[in-house]
């Protein structure tokens, strides 16, 4: 029986071949896999046959979909923490190094690879670029693990466990570049129920991560029983939102793989700051509600298209769209999260019969932060570089998911008006000229008068790769 691409997966009624389907599959992809430290190493093949010997003995090593699934819900269930996780993507550069034949092909981004096509997401030069990613990237290890303590950047696990592939390693392959993340978070205490609240956070301070397509049935169940439900946005999407069958592997109808793109986001927090907390809560007069209109979120993570003041962050609210509000007087059309989840808006900008081209594009974001604070929970201090976000998504196709988002919404002035401007966050403007912001004097007003702003780049992109991250049983069956 064919694996149905075409709905979400109960992961724990799986039938047969769901179950092979599941141990082939890479974690990761359906569901993040959770750990709060991690270790990205980035790699060159110089020996074909060495390098896809290293591959065959790493992939003992990779965490399959099913493992970390299982070993999750036996940690809701009182388990023990999860052991330390282990991912394995290969670049198109890397699946010529190691002379495979049967390679994924997208015939465009995952061929060329994200230095060719930096035009179409208006990127920096290679020049301008951190100094290892001037350069295609063969392969990437994503390491996971748990660190020290709450309070600890460090992770005996994940040292551990990259010592112990460096030492499989040897000399077949080289590491060109090494990254180290680490999730950081706001403290918010306790509420009335006595209820902790601490919630994850990127570094100019907004509670991330917080809308995901949710492709297993029983995340979209929790989602509904645990959170603010799904009533308005339904978070459930088809695991073909994310997999494509691997053409590498023996096992024909259970081995799928998805392309990943990884880029490494540095952010200027003292700037941003100051644009947002002094200058632009001056220029408007809005105080917090400034910041809020350019993100589409509170830090605490309250969207502001339902209310005009923070506080709706226990759970953090998921369950809402912009049918309300149309022409952006609650939540501006140039929103950092409406721009890149318009939840509706492509549907209403255009006329179309229901959602599906938009949700079409929808990624699986698996980000991480990195760089040091002077604090791992309610960091204060703020830096004018040396941290950022490790951007990290999967999805069917490059070109319609990640790209795509880039260019046509992030980047875009225009959409979903004319005149809206880019992504204030995420925006690259490249050689275009600069359309200022329209902030709204008051919120939800109609006819208010409204602040031009101008918002320079305060995320820069440092390099980047794009990856496919093969069935097991591809690594598996590697040519002697």
């Amino acid at each position: 029986m064919a694996i149905d691409l075409t709905h979400a997966l109960e992961w724990t009624s799986a039938n047969s071949e769901q179950l092979k389907m599941l141990e082939d599959l890479q974690g990761n992809i359906l569901d993040g896999h959770g750990r709060k430290s991690t270790r990205h190493l980035f790699l060159k093949f110089d020996d074909p046959k060495k390098g896809r010997a290293f591959v065959r003995d790493l992939n003992n090593h990779i965490t399959s979909a099913r493992a970390q699934l299982q070993a999750a819900k036996a940690f809701r269930h009182g388990g023990p923490s999860a052991p330390p996780f282990v991912a394995f993507m290969l670049s198109s550069a890397g699946y010529a190094a190691l002379q495979l034949s049967k390679r994924p092909s997208d015939g465009g981004a995952f061929d060329q690879g994200m230095l060719a096509r930096r035009t179409i997401l208006n990127d920096p030069a290679p020049a301008a670029l951190e100094e290892p990613y001037r350069q295609r990237i063969d392969a990437m290890i994503l390491i996971g693990g748990n660190p020290d303590s709450r309070r600890s950047w460090g992770s005996t696990e994940v040292r551990t466990a990259e010592k112990a592939i460096r030492q499989l390693m040897g000399r077949r392959a080289r590491v060109v570049a090494a990254e180290t993340g680490r999730a950081i978070f706001r403290d918010n205490g306790t509420d009335e129920s006595g209820i902790h609240k601490i919630e994850g956070i990127e570094h100019f301070g907004y509670v991330d991560g917080r809308s995901q397509p949710l492709m297993l049935k029983e995340l979209v169940r929790r989602e509904a029983d645990e959170s603010d439900g799904i009533s308005v946005w339904n978070p459930e999407f088809p695991i073909g939102q994310v997999l494509v069958p691997d053409p590498g592997s023996p096992h024909r109808g259970t081995a799928f793989g998805s392309y990943f793109v990884f880029r490494k986001l540095e952010q200027n927090v003292a700037a941003f700051k100051k644009r947002i907390e002094e200058e632009l809560a001056d220029e408007t007069g809005l105080g917090e509600l400034a910041g809020a209109m350019l993100v589409g979120r509170f830090e605490d993570g309250t969207p502001v298209v339902s209310q005009r003041d923070p506080g709706g962050d226990n759970p953090v609210m998921n369950n809402f769209d912009y049918a309300a509000d149309p022409d952006g007087l609650r939540c501006p059309l140039h929103a950092h999260i409406r721009k890149t989840n318009p939840r509706g808006d492509v549907r209403r900008q255009f006329g179309l019969p229901n959602d599906h081209e938009e949700r079409s594009h929808i990624m699986a974001r698996r980000g991480m932060t990195y760089g040091r604070r002077n604090r791992v929970t309610d960091p204060s201090n703020e830096p004018p570089g040396g941290v950022g976000l490790m951007f990290m998504a999967y999805h069917r196709d490059l070109a319609t998911g990640f790209e795509f988002t880039q260019q046509s919404w992030a980047n875009a002035a225009g959409f979903v008006a004319a005149g809206t401007g880019r992504d204030p966050i995420i925006g690259q403007r490249g050689t275009a000229a600069a359309v200022p912001l329209q902030i709204p004097g008051k919120w939800g007003v109609r006819d208010t008068p409204t602040t031009p702003a101008t918002f320079e780049e305060f995320v820069s992109h440092r390099g980047g790769e794009y990856f496919f991250a093969p069935a097991k049983s591809t690594l598996a069956a590697m040519p002697v």
